[in-house]
């Protein structure tokens, strides 16, 4: 039964009668609540693993309150629906009406009215509104934080209920004139038009603070809700008087409202306005915004329709510190350059040239620019920010005693210890930086939008002091960073070392540290993110991957190729790593490089199998066998016949399979191997062969094997990457799964899909999700089945995983079974079966005659 019937005709009603006018279609009402357009879809007409006809629980009070209906109509049959909303429409009209008599809200900015995690703050400004207990609120924050579009959201929603008795409201920005207006002659402008508009029939008579008076007697001669947007342009920049507002008749204005005000006034502004401090007794209150939480961040992504995992979307949301405006400006350009697809925004080198940043913030930027022009703050800005993330003050400090650079390190060196609390200090009530105190160490930093704002100034006006500044920084983490790094944190100083070399255009350098430190000459990433690696390299690269630059041999060229194709591969971004792989193996087998073409392969080899192409994946590993042979090493070929074995056991071959693996593990178990080992041996395919061929007794040793090896830092995990590691935890998980053993089996599943997500490893994630749903199926979680089921379909659709996709369907049938959701099950196959080129996969044909006969017999 449906628990919500006709429920896209009762939605659609809802919108045609304008039950609520900031909601007019299904894409709206995604947005309001902070999910997808597809989410909505879903609750309407179902997919395979929900039957439609169904609003989540925890949201249907939500659409109650949004379309001021009882929540309880949504389960009332259609006819009955319609005529319940009907008789509240009439309700409604015979209803009292409160009309306000003058409203002006033209002068502010025009803003999406959706917000996202400011429920507190929108009740609070409500609270103060209602009691009428404060005469004026300030609400502060950083430039992006959403400051405005708080505001429009308020208004809008105070519109809606007739602005709560206001008989008079009045909005003015002081942004709104643009950067050709001279900023005391705006606040000038600003109290002569809101004097007419207030009734005034001279207001231009008489001094600055006689206007201002003769505004502040108007505006409390009614109920009035002012609104002065965008305020720190008319305050004093950092300095003594920092906050302070410098137009006379605006200082006025707003003391004069604090003192004494029936209505409201509101202001936002970056900065803390200081004409306000006297009236701190209750009679002003200020609301401080704050950067958003991750869910809140991930619902501003999806409003704009970015897709991607959770783990993709934090780490975007992350990188910028959820800042609302880098944020809102990261998805639009990721929906219109990208096709929304998150991954891409460790791609971007900066947003601030994208025109919606805005000429504000630079103007606002370029003004702190010229009041720190030749002072030792604005060295230790340009240090901040070359640093590309929290930096230390040792490690300034470090770097400023090492040399003496103009307009970069001369006039901090000149400094006395107690000055440079003075320099911070003045920068943090700039709200330029900000500092922490962690292990009796100051950390130092600033927001990527500030970051961003230098960078640009740098590039354009001091583009020597850019270079050396990288260049100091690229000398200081080489030497202060650990020789071989062991965690992720020692490698991510490493991967910064590059970044800063190619930008002071030490190429060569760079290279170095980035082969002998950070890969170690592997062209895999042995732990650690691929996305932070493939950022580390994007530099060296000139426009796609396919042309690393010119200013480095060759052969260092092509590894980096390789590198940046084995990243490509495991990101899922198939199509774009086939070409120049295959250009990498070519290069490699034409000058004797028989070690690097077999290690370029194997990457390429995997993903031709997750792309369902095993035809290609069998004619590779053919191709390549001369250039197996001639590295005459014994654990090479093992390796290669190890893929072979296990495309053998995917085709339907077992017999042949379970021989080469046989050959396989004798050389594998050798004591000693004999050989250099430059590579990653795989053990997860034998144990998954024996597992689903029925020893899983066998299995379970052979896994545990596998884990010894780790342990004691055997040659057979010289070379373990997160990958590797993360397969055998899959399959280690499946065995205990099947022998009964749930406790350990979710401990292993879950940690394989943790390690999955943490690496970027979307190419094979889907199969870990697929994985961990069988054993929340086996335990009766159906929802967690289905989240993981349908998180693998979307995720293995995006990259091209056909393999994977194919999986996902198998286990959405199998959920489908379970439920006794024959027909949905069925449909579940059917599009397995549909798959192109999965009819070469007949692994699992017994399995799926097992379900077509569950089927079949209830159908």
């Amino acid at each position: 039964m449906r628990k919500h019937p006709d429920l896209f005709k009762k939605l659609e009603l809802l919108h045609n009668v304008s039950a609520n006018s900031d909601i007019r279609s299904n894409s709206e009402l995604a947005r309001r609540l902070g999910i997808t357009r597809q989410a909505v879809s879903r609750w309407c007409r179902g997919n395979e693993t929900s039957p439609g006809d169904r609003i989540p629980e925890h949201l249907v009070p939500r659409l109650g309150d949004l379309y001021d209906v009882d929540p309880d109509w949504f389960s009332l049959p259609l006819d009955e629906f319609v005529s319940a909303v009907k008789n509240r429409i009439e309700d409604a009209k015979n209803g009292p009406l409160l009309k306000t008599q003058q409203i002006s809200l033209a002068a502010l900015p025009i803003t999406n009215l959706t917000t996202f995690g400011r429920d507190d703050e929108l009740a609070a400004l409500n609270k103060l509104w209602a009691e009428r207990s404060a005469n004026v609120i300030q609400i502060t924050g950083f430039g992006g934080v959403g400051k405005t579009t708080l505001l429009n959201r308020w208004l809008s929603d105070l519109s809606a209920e007739k602005y709560k008795g206001a008989n008079r409201v009045y909005a003015w920005s002081f942004y709104w004139q643009g950067e050709s207006s001279e900023i005391r002659t705006s606040g000038d402008f600003f109290i002569e038009h809101a004097l007419k508009w207030f009734g005034e029939e001279n207001p231009g008579q008489g001094s600055p603070w006689e206007k201002a008076s003769r505004l502040a007697k108007l505006a409390r001669s009614f109920k009035s809700l002012l609104i002065l947007d965008g305020l720190e342009p008319l305050q004093y920049k950092p300095g003594p008087r920092t906050g302070e507002v410098e137009n006379p008749a605006v200082s006025t204005l707003i003391k004069e409202l604090a003192a004494d005000n029936p209505g409201l006034c509101v202001i936002t502004s970056r900065l803390p306005v200081v004409d306000l401090e006297p009236y701190k007794d209750g009679r002003v209150r200020t609301i401080e915004l704050q950067n958003l939480s991750l869910d809140a961040g991930k619902a501003v992504l999806k409003d704009f329709g970015v897709k991607g995992l959770d783990g993709e979307l934090e780490g975007a949301i992350e990188h910028y510190d959820g800042h609302p405006l880098s944020l809102s400006l990261l998805g639009g350009y990721l929906s219109v350059a990208h096709g929304g697809q998150v991954k891409k925004f460790r791609e971007l080198k900066s947003l601030f040239h994208e025109k919606r940043m805005g000429h504000q913030a630079k103007g606002l930027m370029q003004a702190y620019l010229d009041w720190f022009k030749d002072r030792p703050e604005c060295e230790l800005l340009y240090l901040i920010t070359l640093f590309e993330r929290e930096v230390s003050l040792t490690a300034i400090q470090t770097i400023v005693a090492e040399a003496n650079v103009e307009h970069l390190t001369s006039r901090l060196q000149k400094l006395e210890s107690y000055e440079w609390s003075y320099c911070l200090e003045e920068l943090k009530r700039a709200n330029l930086i900000t500092e922490n105190q962690r292990g009796g160490e100051l950390y130092l930093d600033c927001h990527p939008i500030v970051r961003d704002m230098i960078d640009s100034h740098l590039k354009e006006s001091e583009f020597k002091v850019s270079k050396v500044g990288h260049s100091l920084f690229f000398s200081y983490l080489n030497d202060s960073s650990k020789l071989n790094p062991e965690t992720i944190d020692e490698l991510d100083f490493l991967f910064l070392a590059v970044s800063h070399g190619i930008k002071a255009d030490r190429f060569r350098e760079a290279f170095r540290l980035y082969y002998d430190r950070i890969k170690r000459g592997y062209t895999m990433l042995r732990f650690g993110s691929h996305y932070a690696d493939q950022a580390c390299i994007k530099s060296f690269f000139i426009n796609d991957w396919h042309t690393p630059i010119d200013d480095l041999s060759e052969a260092d060229r092509f590894y980096l190729l390789s590198s940046a194709t084995t990243n490509l591969m495991s990101l899922g971004k198939l199509s774009e790593a086939m070409a120049p792989s295959l250009k990498c193996i070519e290069y490699y087998q034409k000058n004797a490089m028989w070690l690097e073409a077999t290690n370029a392969a194997g990457p390429l080899i995997s993903a031709l199998i997750a792309s369902g192409e095993l035809a290609k994946a069998f004619s590779l590993i053919e191709s390549l066998s001369e250039c197996i042979a001639n590295t005459d090493n014994a654990v090479i070929q093992a390796m290669s016949d190890n893929f072979r074995a296990y495309m053998l056991y995917l085709g339907g071959k077992k017999s042949e399979a379970g021989e080469l693996f046989r050959s396989v593990e004798a050389v594998l178990n050798k004591y000693d191997p004999g050989e250099e080992i430059r590579f990653p041996t795989v053990s997860s395919y034998y144990c998954r062969f024996l597992l689903e061929t029925g020893d899983e007794h066998r299995a379970l040793e052979r896994s545990l094997q596998t884990f010894a090896w780790r342990k004691r830092k055997a040659w057979q995990v010289k070379f373990d990457t997160t990958s590797t590691h993360a397969s055998d935890l899959l399959v280690l998980g499946l065995i205990f799964l099947r022998i009964g053993d749930k406790i350990n089996a979710f401990k292993a599943l879950n940690k394989q899909v943790d390690l999955f997500r943490t690496a970027g490893e979307w190419l094979y994630l889907p199969t870990g999700l697929s994985s961990r749903a069988r054993y929340f199926i086996k335990v009766g979680d159906i929802e967690s089945a289905r989240s993981d089921l349908e998180e693998a379909l979307e995720l293995s659709s995006r990259t091209g995983a056909v393999f994977s996709q194919w999986e996902a369907h198998l286990g959405v049938a199998r959920l489908h079974c379970e439920l006794g959701s024959f027909e949905e099950a069925a449909d579940s196959l059917s599009t397995m079966k549909s798959l192109p080129g999965m009819n070469a996969y007949r692994f699992r044909d017994r399995e799926i005659e097992k379900l077509e006969s569950w089927i079949a017999v209830h159908a």
